[in-house]
């Protein structure tokens, strides 16, 4: 009888321990800021599956190395739906009675129109905490997510300085100029920048086609930096207009290419933004993750590993680190931010850019 009750009594420590070992994370793991430990305090997912649009590659490790295991530390799992902000943002509207996604990431004009049309939450520091920490300038219809500044990636043996806007429409350059495909970000910012040096902006398409036109021929309309920075390498390309973080990226793994930021007109700021879907069937997986990603420990690896500007006011970083990223309000809020002109306008802007910039 008596080894009865001791086989019973190391039964239940057994499943005891084995309980203890399942249960989701505790405070006292916890190596996350004060109020982000707040929400993820005592959180239960029930072994459920978010689902995250993103885009891939080293935005998609980033979450993967620090997001993840903590949705996973407190029972839950992370479907990553990778792809382009056109792709997500389709599927979101397509879905809107019934939607499979509880995060998306987007850009600033996106994120907007997406609120206005009710398929993603209005931000809200009641539902993430952390939206109070924000820049004013990433509060703007949007859980603002990280800075980037488009200027110059160039050849530094054709340039003896920094080379500004204008210089890319010397004589000497005409035909060396390469652009990025077209629609996107770094493309249609370059228009917009064309818009300004004719005397215009974004929303002036008649001043802004025929000054880009100016650069043809085209050498090269880039997908990704590879192309790019080969075609510098062999001297058929002297600059292009693209983001700040993907050129870091390149240039500290030891690309032969330097950036600048441009002062006449200005650099022109993006900002990638988290969106809570409406409806979100995980909703209190989606506030937590939200909650993570704009987390000064997110947003500083961020900063750090793949040189994308944070939002969050409390990222500390110091001089050389900020050097690379944009960094603070005043710098955000000094750089031109484009309308919502050439995405509401983009099957005629489209047209005209295949008309008269891309045919030969």
């Amino acid at each position: 009888m008596k080894k009865i009750s001791i086989l019973v009594l190391l039964f239940v420590l057994a499943c005891a321990v084995s309980v203890v070992v399942a249960s989701p994370a505790n405070a006292a793991d916890c190596n996350w800021d004060e109020t982000t430990c707040a929400i993820l305090e005592g959180a239960d997912f029930g072994g459920r599956t978010m689902v995250v649009g993103v885009w891939g590659g080293t935005i998609e490790e980033i979450y993967r190395k620090y997001i993840i295991p903590e949705i996973e530390a407190h029972n839950g799992k992370v479907e990553m739906l990778l792809g382009g902000t056109s792709d997500r943002v389709a599927k979101i509207y397509a879905e809107r009675e019934n939607p499979t996604m509880d995060i998306a990431y987007t850009n600033m004009l996106e994120s907007a129109k997406g609120i206005k049309a009710g398929v993603f939450e209005v931000p809200s520091p009641d539902v993430v905490p952390a939206y109070a920490d924000l820049y004013d300038v990433a509060k703007i219809d949007a859980y603002g997510m990280s800075f980037a500044a488009l200027g110059i990636a160039y050849k530094p043996e054709i340039f003896e300085t920094e080379p500004d806007w204008p210089d890319l429409w010397k004589p000497e350059f005409k035909g060396k100029i390469a652009m990025s495909s077209f629609p996107g970000s770094d493309s249609e910012g370059f228009l917009t920048i064309a818009g300004y040096l004719a005397g215009g902006d974004d929303t002036t398409p008649d001043l802004a086609f025929p000054k880009l036109a100016e650069l043809k021929p085209i050498p090269l309309f880039f997908s990704n930096l590879d192309e790019l920075f080969m075609m510098m390498e062999k001297g058929d390309v002297v600059a292009a207009a693209v983001f700040d973080s993907y050129s870091r990226t390149y240039i500290e793994q030891g690309a032969n290419v330097k950036f600048a930021y441009p002062k006449t007109p200005g650099a022109i700021v993006t900002m990638d933004t988290l969106c809570i879907v409406n409806n979100a069937p995980n909703r209190d997986m989606a506030i937590a993750w939200a909650q993570m990603s704009l987390s000064p420990k997110v947003q500083e690896a961020f900063a750090k590993e793949i040189f994308f500007g944070p939002t969050n006011s409390k990222v500390q970083l110091d001089e050389e680190e900020a050097s690379k990223v944009i960094y603070g309000e005043e710098q955000a809020s000094s750089l031109i931010r484009m309308s919502s002109y050439l995405t509401d306008h983009r099957d005629e802007i489209v047209e005209r850019f295949n008309r008269e910039i891309a045919a030969e």
